[in-house]
């Protein structure tokens, strides 16, 4: 059992009922481009954030500047009478009790939480509010990275299906509550670790457990990738204390490990591959390189891509194609090193 040590908390849906002024806010922008209305019900159904996305699905053919400053100047107005949900102040005075370091981490706009904060007087209970996140995956490793925070160690409570995927993508325990946006069957297909009507039952929780269980050892795919002249593909991500490694991930539930391993390097790198090959499986126990504590089971293969123009999603900070003995004299993290160095003493053919 590994005890819960900090929070992260979502504000909307989560903390406060706001699900009217921004439903009627949305309404407002699909009113002014001549689109139909959102019932709750619809809304409940359909919306979903990072909400960039779900604009370019509804409304493709308007600018997110414009579609921001409406939604802002009709949620400004709507706002004011914006209450707590229950149990929510007796949760946030529950952490403050027991010294829990409790973060903000919301889509909410900076001055709606200022407004919103300010009058519940709530801004207190948090050590930082990260607000106006679009994408709270990116958000939470900065988050993470700047406080020092074991992610083994920490809670993300939400209400929606991003929660989730945000808390997953990071490496912390996800909580979703019933008290906002997404319903019961959204939530559930979502696969969360923890799963309640409110935050009273999630107090409750915390207060019966005082931990809760340890995650089992991660199975993971990747790939040292070969290009048509021998050179191989090395990424830098800032997840490996910005060492070099290579593309790789998380294999899902019911995903065969070559399917996954195809899909995360066309995710990170924009690359298709061909003759795959495995080489070798590490049990890696918490690396001292990578930026939180973490048990992965690595299966390495090596690959050969059908093209070199390498597309690097957010995970990755840059990347090079080099020799294998140029690779070699990189700064790598210790598992890619382990594996060049297998690779290098047993050649394709």
């Amino acid at each position: 059992m590994a005890e819960i040590r900090n929070v992260i908390l979502d504000w909307s849906g989560t903390l406060v009922d706001d699900f009217n002024p921004v439903l009627d806010a949305t309404n407002e922008i699909f009113k002014h481009y001549g689109k139909p209305a959102f019932t709750a019900e619809d809304f409940r159904e359909k919306f979903y954030l990072p909400f960039p996305d779900f604009y370019k699905e509804y409304l493709p053919e308007s600018a997110l500047p414009e579609l921001d400053h409406h939604y802002h100047t009709a949620f400004k107005l709507l706002q004011t009478g914006i209450a707590p949900l229950p149990h929510s102040l007796e949760f946030l005075e529950y952490l403050q009790e027991r010294g829990l370091p409790t973060f903000l981490l919301s889509t909410i706009h900076h001055e709606h939480f200022e407004a919103q904060g300010g009058r519940l007087g709530w801004k207190k209970y948090f050590k930082q509010a990260y607000v106006q996140a679009l994408d709270k995956r990116k958000v939470i490793l900065h988050l993470l990275a700047e406080h020092d925070l074991d992610a083994s160690e920490t809670i993300f409570i939400g209400d929606m299906v991003h929660d989730i995927e945000t808390a997953r993508h990071a490496g912390v325990m996800s909580c979703a509550v019933l008290t906002g946006y997404d319903s019961l069957a959204k939530l559930k297909a979502a696969s969360p670790d923890l799963l309640f009507r409110n935050l009273r039952e999630v107090r409750d929780f915390l207060d019966r457990h005082r931990g809760v269980p340890t995650h089992p050892p991660i199975p993971t795919v990747g790939a040292l990738i070969f290009n048509s002249q021998g050179d191989v593909l090395m990424i830098q991500t800032h997840k490996w204390s910005h060492k070099w490694g290579i593309p790789g991930g998380k294999i899902k539930a019911n995903e065969p490990s070559e399917a996954a391993l195809k899909r995360e390097i066309l995710e990170e790198t924009g690359l298709d591959v061909k003759d795959v090959r495995f080489e070798l499986v590490q049990d890696c126990i918490e690396p001292p390189e990578f930026y939180t504590k973490a048990h992965f089971i690595l299966l390495n293969y090596t690959a050969l891509a059908t093209g070199t123009n390498v597309v690097l999603n957010d995970e990755a900070e840059n990347h090079r194609w080099v020799s294998l003995d140029e690779a070699a004299q990189m700064d790598l993290n210790n598992p890619t090193r382990i594996l060049l160095d297998h690779v290098r003493s047993h050649p394709r053919r």
